[in-house]
């Protein structure tokens, strides 16, 4: 048997492919391992990473060679591997039983791992992977940590799909039953959600607050020089002032919102909409933005396809003075913590709905704005944005990256994480206590604190 641990990481999306906010958590986490696994190492215990990935191929969403080579080298130049999980691809993947055939391969890989390493720690990411918890207890080397990102109770909102609620809500009960099953505290609102809308046992959580690979290149903003060059090669009009927006073509991002609500604008500002259809059959959203912006007179430039650099500009562009997230429901927003990145220097301040985890993103008025998300208010918050003074913009935009960058630092929460599981201090409290160690269920409020950076106290 090794003497490492074994981190098993499962995830959908951000291995052979990268379409959505949990594929950007996947890249945060394998850019943290490329660059900090010694460091983190030294902090939590040695530790081999691993990868279990839907098995790919062309029913893989975005499928990209590109993108399962990069994952793939990070993880075998640290000893590791990507273990691919079979399923059957003839049926619906966003269903059911689906991701039970994925949560019961990923809990025998973590079992396989258990008889080589000393401790295995699997992260299910997002809500197929929610029926490990059902397997934590089959084996006593195995840990898991549920990483749900959101819900249907919140991307379904008014009417969730009752199969997978019925799903969400057993992975939370098993996790709440099983001693060594976790739920990942990744911010304030979601957690609340958990525990007011799934009966989440509050004992069950340990912090991973969502974050962000601060130094990754694609997180720079660009030159002035390299943005002007992608957002003039779309045609984005000179000298107009730009209303940016990015999200995928799903209702609950709510873009179709945002055109509506431009209107009564059309003769002031530029919409420039980066809207990518989805692995269903929502293309269509596309072509019925572009139609109802020609219709209500919009100067509007409407891109159907994702590539990180056109975010990045957009952000960055001096001319835009807003990155709109008109989103329906959402727990936290990636487009607002990379803006605050991307535009430190020029660019986009920030305007979303007060509701769910928007308020732990943004204060209102001091790093970005808020609307309340009733008939007029999203209108009226473009032109309150519009109207700030390029002294107020550079404000809220230098309170935006402070912010970042002083709260959402990956490399610091995946080594707060890591030592919480190996590191015999991290269950303190119950072992003081003469519980057995898998039986601890200590609260985050009792959990032992740090005042240093775990990665900066390693050499």
């Amino acid at each position: 048997m090794s003497t490492t641990n074994a981190l098993l990481y499962c995830a959908v999306n951000g291995i052979a492919n990268n379409t959505n906010g949990i594929g950007r958590q996947t890249k945060t986490f394998l850019a943290t391992l490329a660059r900090h696994h010694h460091r983190l190492s030294a902090h939590a215990g040695a530790f081999t990473p691993y990868l279990a990935v839907p098995e790919p191929g062309p029913a893989t969403w975005g499928y990209n060679e590109d993108d399962l080579r990069y994952a793939r080298r990070v993880v075998e130049e640290l000893g590791g591997q990507i273990l691919t999980l079979p399923y059957d691809t003839r049926g619906a993947f966003w269903h059911s039983d689906t991701w039970r055939q994925l949560s019961d391969g990923a809990a025998r890989t973590a079992g396989h791992l258990a008889d080589r390493h000393d401790k295995v720690l699997a992260i299910g990411v997002d809500t197929p992977f929610a029926g490990l918890a059902h397997h934590a207890g089959t084996h006593p080397g195995v840990e898991v940590l549920l990483a749900l990102f959101s819900t249907a109770r919140i991307t379904e909102r008014p009417a969730p799909d009752p199969g997978r609620v019925t799903w969400e809500e057993e992975a939370i009960t098993a996790a709440s039953l099983h001693p060594r099953a976790w739920v990942a505290d990744i911010g304030d609102f979601l957690t609340r959600h958990l525990k007011d809308h799934y009966r989440l046992d509050p004992a069950s959580l340990r912090s991973w607050p969502s974050g962000l690979h601060l130094t990754s290149p694609d997180l720079t903003p660009p030159t002035r020089t390299e943005a002007e060059r992608i957002v003039r090669a779309f045609g984005i009009p000179a000298g107009r002032p730009v209303v940016a927006a990015v999200g995928r073509t799903d209702r609950t991002k709510g873009l179709d919102l945002l055109i509506e609500a431009l209107a009564p604008l059309r003769d002031d500002v530029h919409l420039a909409m980066v809207a990518v259809p989805t692995d269903d059959d929502r293309a269509a959203l596309l072509d019925s933005y572009r139609h109802r912006s020609a219709e209500l007179g919009l100067s509007a430039t409407i891109i159907g396809r994702y590539d990180r650099d056109i975010p990045r500009a957009l952000a960055a562009w001096p001319d835009t003075r807003v990155m709109a997230v008109p989103s329906r429901g959402e727990t936290l927003a990636n487009i607002v913590f990379e803006t605050a990145l991307w535009a430190q220097r020029s660019g986009a301040v920030v305007l979303a709905p007060n509701i769910d985890g928007f308020p732990e993103q943004i204060t209102d008025g001091h790093n970005g704005l808020l609307y309340h998300p009733t008939p007029g208010a999203l209108t009226a918050g473009v032109r309150r944005a519009l109207t700030l003074t390029s002294d107020e913009r550079a404000q809220l935009r230098a309170n935006a990256h402070r912010s970042v960058v002083g709260e959402r630092n990956a490399d610091e929460h995946l080594a707060a994480l890591l030592a919480a599981f190996w590191q015999p201090r991290t269950t303190g409290v119950a072992r003081l206590l003469g519980h057995p160690a898998t039986d601890a269920r200590t609260p985050r409020s009792q959990a032992p604190t740090s005042t240093h950076h775990p990665l900066e106290a390693t050499p």
